[in-house]
């Protein structure tokens, strides 16, 4: 979620900030608030230049105080979950990234399913429910995000999505108060929700229907064995790159026109998923980012198709 450009005397980072931000930022969030970080340590790319402010708040009421600062001084504010979605270009990122992995995580069962924080891992979520004796989300086994970034990019998998489970969604804006809404207002589609303004999502409630453990854990496993087997695991990836096509696989287009292997520096189509750009070999985001240029001019080209991004593209070019 992003606030607006702005500025005021020098800090040593890459836009103009008050020192006296970075203070109250240190107040709220103590040892918590890094200047230049790199943002390659934060995504699953592997990649990214630094960001001017990273804070990552210990807990929900701080993530909120600092988003509320950082968006009042009309610096420009990212709130990023796991980075599982997101490339970041080498020039990396103006205003300030705060980072939702200590804040929101909270996890209980309810009477129709759980309720979890927005910072969760959606593999700690899976975990729960085998404990519990929860089924809905076996679908969803092998994404790597937060329960907030599924939220957001209505994340899916074989058949299952999360908007499709979720009953309630709490969201703040950047100094507001925390505002109830009905799933259904969301307006999920493939890969997309509607969240109000800059909302950013504090709570979800998820309807889940009780089944045997056990059967819950083996359905969960036959997921991550179907995805190990077709897409690649162990290698640094933003997983799917494009959003399929109406009533088409994306990945299945680009191996079709040949692009699988293809190569630009470290970056590279992978063999088992064509869908998915890899870090081979100490790529860089302007190679990856070049070759996903790269294989959507190539899928216009031969089929018409023009591909979306499913990956967010963010950040300053390197000059």
């Amino acid at each position: 979620m992003v606030g607006h450009a702005g500025g005021a005397t020098t800090v040593e980072v890459g836009m103009q900030v008050d020192r006296k931000i970075i203070e109250e930022l240190e107040a709220i969030a103590k040892g918590c608030v890094r200047i230049d970080e790199p943002m390659a340590r934060h995504t699953s790319l592997g990649l990214g230049g630094p960001v001017d402010i990273f804070v990552e708040p210990p807990d929900g009421a701080a993530l909120k105080q600092c988003a509320a600062l950082v968006a009042g001084e009309g610096i420009p504010l990212t709130v990023l979950g796991r980075g599982t979605n997101l490339l970041v270009r080498s020039g990396g990122l103006a205003g300030a990234v705060v980072t939702a992995g200590s804040a929101f995580t909270d996890l209980a069962r309810t009477e129709d399913g759980i309720r979890a924080g927005s910072g969760i891992a959606l593999t700690r979520i899976l975990g729960f429910c085998v404990e519990c004796g929860l089924s809905g989300l076996e679908g969803l086994a092998g994404i790597p995000g937060s329960v907030g970034g599924a939220v957001v990019t209505n994340a899916g998998s074989f058949g299952v999505s999360m908007g499709e489970l979720l009953t309630e969604v709490v969201v703040f804006e950047p100094g507001g108060s925390s505002v109830s809404m009905p799933a259904g207002e969301l307006a999920f589609e493939y890969r997309r929700s509607h969240l109000p303004g800059d909302s950013i999502v504090e709570v979800v409630s998820i309807a889940l229907e009780a089944a045997d453990p056990e059967s819950v854990q083996v359905r969960q496993r036959e997921t991550l064995e179907k995805k190990w087997k077709s897409q690649p695991a162990g290698m640094r990836s933003a997983g799917c790159v494009f959003r399929n096509p109406p009533g088409r696989s994306a990945g299945k287009i680009i191996d079709e026109i040949g692009l699988k292997g293809t190569r630009i520096g470290g970056a590279v189509v992978s063999d088992l998923h064509a869908g998915f750009i890899l870090n081979d070999r100490g790529a860089t985001a302007e190679e990856v980012e070049e070759l996903i240029g790269l294989v959507r001019s190539r899928v216009r080209e031969e089929t018409g198709i023009q591909l979306e991004l499913e990956v967010e593209i963010v950040g300053r070019r390197r000059h």
